[in-house]
């Protein structure tokens, strides 16, 4: 994997997330180590090429570098930070993502069962790079490198990567997901309404109806996906939305707050400071 970042990088010029030719693709890379940031991964397949980097969701700290892929099954609020990384080496990453939708499609198109019940598991994991995922990763940085053969040759390199994940020690979690089972399932379609709109009132019992499933079960299936109790995950969507308004150049503090669900700018301002360090005005560009 570390042998490909060179190519890699002529396709991720700028830190931050560059878009390639390949439709779902992108070029992740940053020149330095820095302090942990609030982020919210949406589901996608992070393969590293060089460099190394953590997520954290709870207690739980999951690394990825050249030999660890992350996937994340469902939409996340994650603490994230580059642990490795240089001028001289930056960290680079290839991000695809992907849908449900394509999810379902491969199943039905390759005949996969659905996975055994088994109990609600993270919504994010780190995983062993295969062989296989390795050589689709070279694959993909060869086919970067050759625009024009993209849309026809991309869809299928993310296709055969999605199914080398599905049938890998994650892909249980996603086939449960996509194929409509169990926790997995309502968990997975709770956390997709909530990030189409953050800012609707919402409360335990009106979740728990929507996924069919009683008070304390859908308490204990949430905490175990999310790494919090549904209120709390609420709370840190909401305020990172706000977070990234306002970093984007919403001067309204207020119009912030009441956009993400909020009716108390104090309130809005003492959370927001809790989880970010400093007032919500800090963050509005100068």
């Amino acid at each position: 994997m570390q042998g490909l970042a060179a190519r890699c990088l002529a396709h991720g010029p700028r830190d931050g997330a560059n878009p390639t030719a390949v439709d779902g693709v992108w070029v992740y890379r940053r020149s330095a180590a820095g302090a942990p940031e609030r982020a919210v991964y949406e589901p996608s397949l992070i393969l590293v090429l060089q460099g190394r980097k953590q997520a954290q969701v709870g207690d739980e700290v999951f690394v990825y570098d050249p030999d660890h892929y992350l996937v994340t099954s469902v939409p996340l609020p994650v603490v994230s930070q580059i642990v490795h990384a240089s001028p001289a080496r930056p960290f680079v990453s290839l991000a695809v993502d992907f849908e449900l939708e394509e999810v379902r499609e491969l199943m039905a198109r390759v005949g996969l069962g659905e996975p055994a019940a088994e109990p609600p598991q993270r919504g994010l994991a780190s995983c062993p790079v295969t062989p296989q995922i390795c050589d689709i990763a070279g694959r993909l940085v060869a086919l970067l490198e050759a625009p024009a053969d993209a849309p026809v040759l991309g869809p299928l390199l993310r296709r055969e990567l999605l199914y080398r994940v599905l049938t890998g020690p994650r892909g249980g979690f996603l086939r449960a997901a996509a194929a409509g089972l169990g926790q997995q399932r309502a968990i997975a379609e709770v956390l997709q309404a909530l990030h189409a709109d953050c800012a609707r009132p919402v409360s335990v019992p009106q979740l728990a109806a929507a996924a069919g499933m009683s008070e304390s079960a859908f308490y204990v299936a949430f905490k175990a996906v999310t790494a919090e109790t549904p209120l709390q995950y609420v709370k840190r969507l909401r305020l990172q939305e706000a977070h990234r308004q306002l970093s984007l150049g919403l001067s309204n503090v207020s119009g912030a707050a009441y956009g993400v669900g909020y009716h108390s700018r104090a309130q809005f301002s003492r959370d927001f400071a809790r989880v970010f360090g400093a007032p919500p005005s800090a963050v509005v560009p100068r």
